[in-house]
């Protein structure tokens, strides 16, 4: 009985000890597992985001369904306008830019344990964006030359090609064409705001929330002066893309339904609103604002689905935002005899199929080849240093 005892006694003691384990290796894996899905919610951002993505595919869709909503229906103005509705588009591309390329400009800095230079990063954009632009700039000359449909000057084209016609006052070719050069004038300014904010720490964001409200106030002096404010109408639009960027960190407390559906509630509001007579670039600027507050605070989509296709649309987005213009022009106009539907199977298959070839044959060897030649610039500029030092 007494062996019994101490063997029931011993039983129960190795018992209770492996529940003391059991517990707390239970609350360790929830401690674990909420850090993960917290850092996760902080730093996603970083190494690409599903929502950045998703946004970045509605705003090419709203400027898509703009454009073919003027083409069969009109500007709808004094009612709701549909241009604006492509406007929106845009003004979200301005506001995911800045943020993923200021994530760009982190990410490079940690790889190179130094601040990113000014050249090479304008280098790696210049590939991104040029070769593909040049290319549809170039093919769409040729063909309104080659049907008689329109005459663009010398200096008009070159404006074109080098994305410098908001200085110089020519036509975009084609008309989307017109936010490139704005984007790329911005980028003249990104090292700069990125060395701010890693230097500024905490405090970034009060600055940069202060460049923006300092901004609004220079436009509005110049607009209020009869001075020409257009080189900078859109800088308020850029700086919330930074603003995000700053608030990176931030726990994300909403639900990214809010964010979709703020922006659900400006491509409804936004066009009605300026079709009613509000003037559309001042509306814009809190518009970007809000969008760029609300990003860092909200969660991931979990829908895989959903993400994949984001994904998809964004890689491919570039070429269909310059490619589907054209495409219009030749489903609607040149083949206006054919059936409608021939003509919108041949848009949404042609505008596919070319987005596809662009950015396989063009935009992404060029990227990568930018990239090679930043990086070599890069450890250039560090080897010549060594040697001063």
């Amino acid at each position: 009985m007494r062996i019994g005892s101490v063997r029931g006694e011993w039983v129960e003691l190795c018992l209770k000890q492996a529940a003391i384990r059991l517990s707390r290796a239970h609350v360790l894996y929830g401690f674990c597992v909420r850090e993960r899905l917290s850092s996760e919610g902080i730093g996603n951002m970083r190494h690409g985001s599903a929502n950045l993505d998703v946004l970045r595919s509605i705003a090419v869709s709203l400027v898509v369904i703009s454009h073919l909503l003027i083409e069969h229906v009109g500007h709808g103005e004094g009612i709701y306008s549909t241009q604006i509705l492509g406007t929106l588009g845009v003004l979200i591309f301005f506001v995911h830019t800045c943020l993923v390329l200021m994530l760009s400009l982190e990410r490079q800095a940690m790889k190179d344990r130094q601040d990113p230079g000014t050249i090479p990063f304008l280098v790696a954009r210049a590939f991104r964006i040029y070769p593909l632009s040049i290319v549809v700039v170039s093919v769409v000359v040729f063909i309104d030359w080659a049907s008689a449909s329109g005459h663009h000057g010398g200096w008009a084209v070159l404006s074109n090609l080098l994305l410098i016609q908001n200085i110089t006052g020519h036509e975009s070719v084609p008309p989307v064409l017109w936010s490139l050069p704005f984007e790329l004038q911005m980028y003249l300014f990104l090292p700069t705001l990125y060395l701010f904010v890693s230097m500024s720490g905490r405090f970034a964001r009060y600055g940069i929330g202060l460049l923006w409200i300092g901004m609004v106030v220079v436009i509005l002096a110049v607009w209020r002066l009869g001075w020409d404010y257009s080189l900078i109408m859109f800088f308020p639009c850029f700086i919330p893309g930074v603003l995000a960027y700053s608030l990176r960190d931030a726990t994300k407390q909403l639900a990214p339904g809010l964010l979709f559906a703020f922006v659900g509630t400006m491509a409804i509001a936004y066009p009605w609103i300026v079709g009613h007579g509000v003037k559309a670039t001042m509306l814009s600027w809190p518009i970007c604002l809000a969008l760029g507050i609300m990003i860092p605070y909200c969660r991931e989509i979990e829908s895989v689905k959903l993400a994949k296709l984001g994904e998809i649309v964004a890689r491919y987005s570039f070429g269909i935002y310059l490619t589907h213009v054209p495409m219009i022009n030749f489903s609607f106009h040149f083949l206006h005899k054919q059936p409608a539907v021939i003509s919108w199977i041949v848009f949404f298959v042609g505008t596919g199929a070319l987005s596809f070839l662009a950015y396989h044959l063009i935009e992404k060897p060029c990227t990568d080849f930018g990239k090679a030649l930043s990086e070599r610039m890069k450890s250039h500029q560090l080897q010549a240093k060594s040697n001063i030092s």
